[in-house]
């Protein structure tokens, strides 16, 4: 719309790089790309990086320099992790009785879709926890607006999609379940990294049916550690 010029840019970040690239943005990237001088430098963050993804960086970076303060792919030692064998008609309760007997407060829990997330929170309500869901067919007000709630510790549950994985910074953040297992591993490390930031300490809770270990087994090779396996007490 030409409303701002470019041409004095300096640095570009690419936040959450690898997503942004592989979720097909690379187009609209270059599009702003060719609007910003070439000597410039470019910056790229992420907490996972695929060699795919490396190589199609390597395409417009020039001479760049790898940074990293861990391994690659992995999760952070401050975060507990553990699986507990669920069924999937038992799901709901093992939520509601983890954070009810845990008494836990500021709990993000990751649904695979939207309709999901939104019917968990409802049955969570009806549980007398109070809960709110927050995915792609929310408004960015209504968005804004259910994280200032969740911060505020006006909710004790925040039911996100994968919206919620990645960028989403809450200080204190205790615990993140898992209602479903993440589809790829590398979601599974950005959901688990929303808790155990800043030094503090986190827990992060799969819940996963018979059919899904293989699913954890492919998390384990990717971040090259063993989960511990049980079943929810009671």
């Amino acid at each position: 719309q030409k409303t701002v010029s470019l041409a004095q840019t300096q640095i570009l970040v690419l936040d959450e790089a690898d997503r942004m690239l592989d979720m097909g943005f690379l187009p609209d990237l270059q599009r702003i790309i060719n609007l910003l001088p070439k000597q410039r430098q470019n910056l790229m963050f992420s907490a996972t990086f695929s060699p795919e993804i490396k190589k199609l960086a390597s395409s417009f970076l020039n001479d760049p320099v790898t940074i990293e303060v861990a391994r690659s792919n992995a999760t952070a030692d401050t975060v507990t992790q553990i699986v507990y064998k669920v069924e999937d008609d038992d799901r709901r309760d093992a939520v509601t009785h983890l954070i009810k007997a845990r008494a836990l407060k500021q709990v993000l829990v990751f649904s695979n879709t939207k309709i999901g997330a939104s019917r968990l929170a409802r049955q969570l309500e009806q549980e007398g926890i109070k809960a709110i869901a927050i995915h792609g067919d929310k408004s960015q007000q209504e968005r804004i607006a259910a994280l200032d709630a969740f911060k505020k510790c006006e909710v004790d549950v925040m039911v996100a999609t994968d919206v919620a994985a990645r960028g989403l910074d809450i200080a204190e953040l205790p615990c993140v379940i898992n209602y479903d297992l993440p589809y790829n591993a590398e979601d599974y490390v950005h959901r688990i990294g929303r808790t155990g930031r800043a030094g503090r300490n986190g827990i992060a809770v799969s819940l996963v049916n018979h059919a899904e270990g293989v699913n954890v087994k492919r998390i384990e090779r990717f971040t090259k550690q063993l989960i511990p396996v049980d079943v929810v007490p009671g």
